[in-house]
C-alpha cells in the first residue's frame, strides 16, 4: 500500500488472504497460506474470466470479498449468486471456514470493522438469526443471536436452547452465544450451533436458508460465496 495505494478489492480464502489491485490491463494478487504470502501479476481479463469459470464449476477462489470502492478497475466477471452447500456437513464446514477467515484477515485488511449477516429459514421465516464477528468485543469476538420472543422462557425452554448450543437469554428474549477468537475451535463451534438450530427448527437442507443484510462495518459491499447458503441480494450479472 505504501508503494501503490489502497487495494481495489479486499478478501480472503479459507487458508489465506485474497487481496487485489487492478487496472485495465493487470491484476496484482496478494494470496497465500499460513506458511507464506505470495504476490503474483496476471493479465486482468484472463484472470477475471478464469476466476468466474472456477466459481461456475463449483470451486471457490475466495470465500469473501469486500468492495470498498478502492482505486482501480473491477473487471465485472462476477458470479451471480451463491450456490448453497450440497448438505449440512458441507454447509457447516463452509461457514466455519469463512468465519475463520474473517477472524484472521478482517482485523488486518479492515482494522476495527465488524462483519455479519442475518439468516432466515423458509419454514420459520419470521425468526431471525444474526451471525457476526467483531474484533473490538474482546473475548467475545464471535457472536450469534436469535429472536425467541415467540416462546415463553420456561426452564424447559432454557434447557432446550442450551442443548442446541445457546448460552444465555437477555431481557428481550434473544438467545446468544459468544466465543473468543483466541479459541481455535470457536468458528467451527459457532457454525455448529447455527446448523444445529436450523435443523431443529425443521429446515431440511441448506437450500431452504438465505442470508440477508450482509455487511462489513456498514461500509462497502461484502460478497460471501463461502457462506454455504444463498444470499440476498445477489451480486452482479452472470456472464
Amino acid at each position: 500500500m505504501a508503494r501503490i495505494g489502497r487495494p481495489t478489492l479486499l478478501g480472503g480464502t479459507t487458508h489465506g488472504p485474497s487481496v487485489r489491485w487492478s487496472n485495465h490491463t493487470r491484476t496484482l494478487l496478494l494470496s497465500g497460506s499460513h506458511n507464506e504470502a505470495t504476490l503474483s501479476v496476471h493479465e486482468a481479463t484472463a484472470f477475471a474470466r478464469d476466476e468466474f469459470w472456477s466459481f461456475d464449476s463449483g470451486h471457490l477462489p475466495y470465500t469473501w470479498q469486500l468492495d470498498r470502492h478502492g482505486p482501480g478497475h473491477d473487471h465485472g466477471w462476477t458470479f451471480n449468486g451463491h450456490a448453497p452447500a450440497d448438505d449440512w456437513t458441507s454447509a457447516e464446514e463452509r461457514l466455519a471456514g469463512m468465519l475463520t477467515s474473517w477472524a484472521e484477515h478482517m482485523p488486518v485488511q479492515a482494522p476495527g470493522d465488524w462483519a455479519g449477516f442475518k439468516l432466515r429459514a423458509s419454514r420459520d421465516w419470521e425468526r431471525t438469526m444474526i451471525v457476526s464477528f467483531n474484533p473490538t468485543d474482546t473475548n467475545a469476538e464471535f457472536h450469534l443471536a436469535i429472536d425467541d420472543r415467540d416462546h415463553e422462557q420456561t426452564p424447559a425452554r432454557a434447557a432446550e436452547m442450551r442443548a442446541l448450543g445457546w448460552q444465555s437469554v437477555d431481557e428481550h428474549r434473544w438467545w446468544r452465544t459468544k466465543l473468543p477468537e483466541t479459541d481455535p475451535t470457536a468458528a467451527a463451534a459457532l457454525a455448529r450451533v447455527v446448523i444445529t438450530d436450523l435443523r431443529a427448527r425443521g429446515t431440511t437442507c441448506p437450500d431452504e436458508v438465505s442470508a440477508w443484510d450482509i455487511s462489513a462495518g456498514d461500509d462497502g459491499e461484502l460478497w460471501v460465496p463461502g457462506i454455504g447458503v444463498d444470499v440476498h441480494p445477489r451480486r452482479g450479472e452472470h456472464y
